[in-house]
């Protein structure tokens, strides 16, 4: 069986969680709501870098 993860993305503000949870603790608590895969993972969200001199 291969173990696939859903392609589905949404993004939630994280300021609920304190500055040192680690993403690992919280994925397994995350459910796609589109596809109900379990324990999806969760990636930051950085602005992109501005390139240039500014």
């Amino acid at each position: 069986m291969l173990d696939h993860r859903c392609s589905h993305h949404v993004e939630i503000n994280a300021d609920q969680w304190v500055d040192d949870v680690r993403l690992s603790d919280i994925e397994p608590g995350f459910t796609c709501e589109a596809c109900g895969k379990r324990g999806e993972e969760v990636r930051l969200n950085f602005k992109p870098a501005r390139m240039g001199a500014g």
